[in-house]
């Protein structure tokens, strides 16, 4: 359970520190009450030990400066939310962790995390990916890693094979085309003096004909094994058509930094670890998948690729590395942005043998407003039965703490605060999600005790 300190009321505190911390403590009492009402709504066990409780959460931008970041308030009640699970999935925690180590610190010795690095370039977006896990209740198996793709299946970016005209190129437009320049439907953002300027990439299609002269530096390429005569040692006679060049023997090399990285690794790198409470082994993936824009279908396309890629990743995983260890169960987690039920997004974490349990896949959404999907938790072939060990889900959902802290109808108690990053010009919901989250934790329940069909089965067998 967490600790609670930092709330004890002092003669030297201020009358406003002082309610804020009545507050506090008044507020953590009932959400106490309402998350144990919550898990007993949705069917948990009442035996806590015999089942773990697994949390997925993004928590927005956690130990980012925005709204004057997480305070004492925030983080009391984010460190009470996680303490009722067992293992807690966290994405969108910031490189810097001073932050995030104030909550460990409310959380107690008996919870530990493992942290990524994080991943290089602007779709990295400064972000971490964490477990946290408490000690009591789930073992560390000692196995870590980040999931990277093989060469040949790695995702296509959503401009897909852009030539960089940094090394110059001449266009050269059939004769009697008029110039390209032009008005065109584009999207557009305005910067705060007032200039424009394009939100997304404009793509303004050639017409059929256009050549394109070459920069200095390019050479084409005749490809390894094609078959050449050879006058003397070392040395090939190639026969290069003069105009049109093609077919799989031949390539264009074009010089250093011409081409755009059109193939890459995901935005942030999943991370992959083994887990084992009672019974059950789990080696459990979290995920942030890109996003993109919903609005930009190449976009939205490298999102799709991106879950489907990782799928696919997993489950050779799955079948390769951990055929050996045949007695746990895989499971994916995290943020993938998806669309919602029946699109192509939920269909690509639905491929590769991935399951999105039942009691899940009936959540409309994770977010504040509960229309995205965004959130899910997925298993590979959850069905196997491993012995006495199966993957037994008692309960899942997702627990909306607006219901309880930094309600709506609170608005005004904050509001006449000081220090709490909430300025007249800041709208309430808004600033609310950058102290808790605009994600749900979701969750799921797994059995872990299967001692009594152990112990069965040795009394039938005397009998």
């Amino acid at each position: 359970m967490p600790f609670y300190p930092l709330l004890k009321i002092r003669e030297r505190d201020s009358a406003e520190k002082k309610a804020q911390k009545h507050r506090i403590a008044s507020k953590l009492q009932l959400l106490k009450r309402a998350i144990n009402q919550h898990f007993s709504d949705s069917g948990s066990l009442s035996d806590h030990t015999k089942s773990v409780k697994i949390a997925t959460w993004n928590i927005r931008e956690y130990g980012s400066s925005n709204f004057g970041g997480r305070d004492i308030e925030a983080r009391y009640y984010i460190a009470e939310i996680i303490s009722h699970f067992d293992i807690v999935a966290l994405q969108e925690v910031r490189s810097d962790l001073d932050e995030f180590k104030k909550l460990t610190k409310i959380l107690g010795p008996d919870w530990e995390y493992i942290a990524t690095d994080v991943t290089d370039g602007n779709a990295g977006n400064d972000e971490r990916m964490i477990f946290l896990y408490n000690i009591r209740k789930v073992q560390f198996r000692n196995i870590a890693g980040e999931l990277t793709l093989e060469e040949g299946g790695k995702i296509r970016a959503a401009f897909g094979e852009r030539i960089k005209l940094d090394n110059g190129g001449k266009i050269i437009l059939p004769n009697g085309t008029p110039s390209l320049s032009g008005t065109y439907q584009a999207r557009l953002k305005t910067t705060s003096n007032g200039t424009k300027k394009l939100a997304a990439d404009l793509e303004i299609p050639l017409p059929n004909q256009t050549a394109l002269e070459l920069p200095d530096g390019a050479s084409i390429v005749v490809k390894k094994n094609t078959v050449v005569t050879s006058p003397g040692r070392g040395q090939a006679t190639v026969n290069i058509p003069d105009n049109n060049i093609q077919g799989e023997q031949y390539g264009l090399r074009m010089p250093p930094n011409s081409f755009d990285d059109s193939l890459r690794q995901f935005a942030r790198t999943p991370f992959l670890i083994s887990f084992q409470s009672g019974w059950l082994k789990l080696n459990l993936c979290t995920v942030h998948i890109y996003y993109g824009d919903a609005h930009d279908a190449n976009k939205l396309e490298q999102r799709r690729s991106e879950i489907e890629q990782l799928t696919e990743a997993l489950a050779k995983k799955a079948k390769g590395e951990f055929k050996e260890d045949d007695k746990s169960f895989l499971g994916v987690l995290g943020d993938f942005n998806i669309v919602g039920e029946g699109h192509p997004t939920m269909d690509a974490l639905e491929s590769n043998d991935f399951v999105i349990p039942n009691e899940l896949k009936s959540i409309p959404g994770s977010n504040v407003a509960r229309d995205k999907a965004y959130d899910q938790i997925a298993f590979w072939k959850p069905s196997r039965i491993m012995g006495y060990v199966r993957l037994d889900i008692k309960a899942a959902n997702i627990f909306d703490f607006f219901e309880h802290v930094f309600r709506l109808d609170e608005e005004d108690i904050y509001r006449n605060e000081s220090d709490n990053g909430l300025k007249p010009s800041s709208k309430f919901s808004t600033w609310r999600t950058y102290k808790m989250s605009d994600h749900l934790p979701m969750w799921i329940e797994l059995r872990t005790d299967f001692s009594e069909a152990y112990l069965k089965e040795i009394t039938d067998d005397a009998d």
